[in-house]
This record gives C-alpha cells, sequence and structure tokens, in this order.
C-alpha cells in the first residue's frame, strides 16, 4: 500500500481506538520501537541479551559511518572514501572488484585514469581506518580488487543478521519478538544513505531491501504470537509500504488489525490491494489474502 492509503487506514483505525496504535505508529515511512523513549525495551521474564560488539563496526544500514564501541561515531571525507566503504562493507568479506567499481564511479576516464584514482582513495581510505580503528579495521588488496578486514562482525549488517538468526532460533514467541526488534534497531535510516547509485552494486542492495521486508514480516508475525497486535500493526504496515504488491504484507496487516478487532480497518486495506493488483496487473487477491478477509469477516 502506499504511505497515503496506509495513513488513511490507519486514521480511521485510530479513530476507533485512539491508544491502540500510539502516538507514533501512523508516521508515514516511520516506524518506532515501544522502548524508544528510553532506549531499551521493558524487561520481559526471558528476554534473550543485546547483542552488540566491543569493537569498531562500519554502519552501512544507514548513512555510512563508523561506529565505536563506545556508541561514537565517525565518517571519512570525501565522497569517494565513503562510497568504498560502504561498498567494501556491503560485500564483506568478499571483495570488491577494483575494475566494476572504478568504471561504475568514473565512467568517462580511461580504465587506468579510473583504476589509479580508486587507487589513490583506497589508500586514503585504508590510512583514514588505521587512524580510527587503530588497526582494528583494515583494507587489503587482492587479485580481484579490495576487501575489509577485522573479523566476521565488523559491520552493522552481519550484526543484524546475527541477532536475526540467534531470533528466529527461540520458541517463545515474546523473546524471539524482542530480538527481532533488536535487530531492527540497527536500521538507522535507508541503506548505504547518501552514497550515490552507480556506486552500490544493485543486486546485492535490491536482495538486502528484500531480506529487510522478510524482517519485518518475522517481527510482526512474532508480535501476533505474543498477542501484541499493536506491535504487529506498525511492523507490518511498514512491510506494506517497502512493498505496495507483497500480498503477504497486507495479509499480515490485515491479520493484525482483526486481532486488534479494528475488523473494518481491515477489510479496508482487503479492499485497497483488491483495487491495485486488479487495476496493475489485471489479478484476483491470492490465497493469502482471502484467509486473512476471511479471519476479518468472522468465518
Amino acid at each position: 500500500m502506499t504511505n497515503k492509503e496506509t495513513g488513511a487506514i490507519m486514521r480511521r483505525a485510530e479513530d476507533t481506538d485512539p491508544a491502540l496504535l500510539g502516538p507514533d505508529a501512523g508516521r508515514p515511512g516511520g516506524y518506532e520501537e515501544p522502548w524508544s523513549t528510553t532506549g531499551e525495551h521493558p524487561p520481559v521474564p526471558g528476554d534473550p541479551p543485546r547483542v552488540a560488539g566491543t569493537a569498531h563496526c562500519v554502519g552501512i544500514l544507514g548513512p555510512v559511518v563508523l561506529l565505536g564501541p563506545n556508541g561514537s561515531t565517525a565518517a571519512p571525507s570525501g565522497s569517494v572514501v565513503r562510497a568504498l566503504l560502504g561498498s567494501l562493507a556491503l560485500a564483506h568479506p568478499l571483495p570488491v572488484s577494483a575494475d566494476s567499481f572504478a568504471t561504475r564511479l568514473w565512467p568517462h576516464r580511461t580504465a587506468p585514469q579510473a583504476k589509479q584514482s580508486l587507487h589513490t582513495g583506497a589508500h586514503r581510505l585504508r590510512s583514514w581506518l588505521l587512524a580510527a580503528t587503530d588497526g582494528g579495521i583494515g583494507v587489503v588488496t587482492q587479485p580481484s580488487g579490495y576487501a575489509l578486514t577485522g573479523g566476521d562482525l565488523l559491520t552493522d549488517l552481519a550484526r543484524f543478521r546475527r541477532t536475526a538468526e540467534q531470533a528466529r532460533q527461540l520458541s517463545d514467541p515474546l523473546p524471539r519478538l524482542r530480538m527481532l526488534q533488536h535487530a531492527l534497531a540497527l536500521w538507522r535510516g535507508r541503506l548505504l544513505e547518501g552514497v550515490p547509485a552507480e556506486c552500490v552494486d544493485q543486486q546485492a542492495h535490491q536482495s538486502l531491501t528484500l531480506e529487510h521486508t522478510d524482517h519485518l514480516q518475522d517481527l510482526a508475525r512474532a508480535a501476533l504470537e505474543a498477542r501484541r497486535p499493536r506491535e504487529a500493526i506498525v511492523a507490518a504496515r511498514r512491510a506494506c509500504e517497502e512493498d505496495h504488491f507483497n500480498e503477504s504484507s497486507h495479509a499480515l496487516l490485515m491479520n493484525a488489525l482483526t486481532a486488534a478487532g479494528m475488523r473494518v480497518a481491515a477489510l479496508d486495506v482487503y479492499e485497497h490491494m483488491r483495487n491495485r493488483l486488479s487495476r496493475s496487473l489485471g489479478i484476483a487477491p491470492g490465497e493469502i489474502l482471502m484467509q486473512a478477509r476471511g479471519r476479518a469477516i468472522g468465518r
């Protein structure tokens, strides 16, 4: 669903029960964790510990920065150096091809000129990381290009994936929900925010965008299992905003609204989705949407 359509449905839902969604749940494109005002979630029995690194970490789940162990942030000067750092972190532990990166960044230069410019950028990044991390994170030259060194969890992406995987191993839905929220909190904004699109591996970028939507769906499912429909609504709504044609996301939103007692809002979601699928793709809603509609009307 579009932000405008989702916002209209959420406003109608809030008219039914303003306290259910909370003050920030209807913000277009926003996601506010329930504990965000204090920085921590309320303690619950069996709550898993927050997974956090003790060393420096390259942040790409938002603007490209270096995250310090004490919560500090720093960024290298120069758009080329930041783009290279972001690309290396996205590809880690695999290397980034020097030829392809140089061509993407300087398409109008000759190959030798582009590779020399990239070599200069890599040298500056290596020097900056050496000083900023005291050698904890480095850049190495490989036959196929450049790669980051410094351990398995040297990016916030790696920490996000590790936390999410640990969450999915938990059978109790409430601790699983909380750890999934911990993982989501590692996202500070858009992936590689501020890095020009031509500098980014678009296939990897698209794959991680889908991974983020899948994570929101998992979070919504855990919230429903934990009987916390308000949190399920927020996560499912954001998943819908990321992919307007994703039937699983919209079915989750309908189920969350139904669980919260907002059946009319759930049916509104179904009608919006049915019209969009018909107009844009010429198809009818799939089984997962039909099942969610059945729950909303009490079948």
